[in-house]
């Protein structure tokens, strides 16, 4: 986040309606699915700053959580010229499997966008200026460090160049995770199985080693 970024808009700091239309796009943006993309969510609000419009990302080839909510304001036919954009990560300016968020912004002739975190890849970064410099009105560092948080995996991701691994272990006191006839079904309560199955949930890929492959055939 740059020093502007920081200070907020111009003539103030940011406003309670400007903190409750980023709250409520960082709540969308936990409903996405954690994976090669960030979780990111979007607001549209009127010029008073009432929440009109709400959107998110829901994986990697959908539509970004910027689209997904212009699609919901066409769909009810609010007239985007008098709104506002609050988004959790600056618009990409790239294209990947969709289009540029920061295209389809200026395109649908939305005046303003506030972003939080600020997007530093390589390949899609350089959104806030496109709009800034095609005459939208942008400002970023809106609770950024909130948004930075719920996609630390993401980003670690990228600064490290390798994926994001989860190790989940279930052993005995003796370090074993069976005993040796077999006979054991759990070392681990439901309330364990059960969150385990949640870590599973939020991964791309599972990894097993060769004996459970052949003992357990848990594809």
């Amino acid at each position: 986040m740059t020093p502007a970024e920081a200070r907020g808009p111009p003539g103030g700091p940011w406003s309670e309606r400007d903190r409750a239309a980023m709250r409520a796009a960082l709540d969308a943006a936990r409903l996405g699915s954690r994976g090669g993309n960030p979780l990111v969510g979007a607001v549209l609000t009127d010029a008073s700053g009432e929440i009109l419009h709400v959107g998110h990302h829901r994986g990697a080839g959908t539509a970004h959580a910027e689209v997904d909510v212009l699609e919901r304001a066409r769909a009810a036919g609010t007239d985007l010229a008098a709104t506002r954009m609050y988004v959790t990560l600056e618009p990409c300016n790239h294209t990947g499997r969709t289009g540029p968020c920061s295209a389809a912004i200026l395109a649908a002739g939305v005046g303003s966008v506030v972003y939080a975190d600020s997007d530093t890849t390589a390949w899609a970064s350089g959104g806030a200026r496109f709009l800034a410099e095609n005459g939208v009105e942008v400002r970023g560092g809106l609770m950024a460090e909130r948004s930075r948080r719920l996609n630390h995996r993401w980003w670690r991701t990228r600064e490290e160049h390798r994926p994001f691994v989860t190790a989940k272990i279930a052993a005995s006191m003796d370090g074993c995770v069976a005993a040796p006839d077999g006979t054991s079904q759990w070392i681990t309560g439901p309330e364990a199985r059960a969150h385990g199955h949640e870590l599973r949930g939020r991964a791309d890929a599972v990894l097993v080693g060769t004996g459970t492959a052949l003992a357990d055939d848990p594809g």
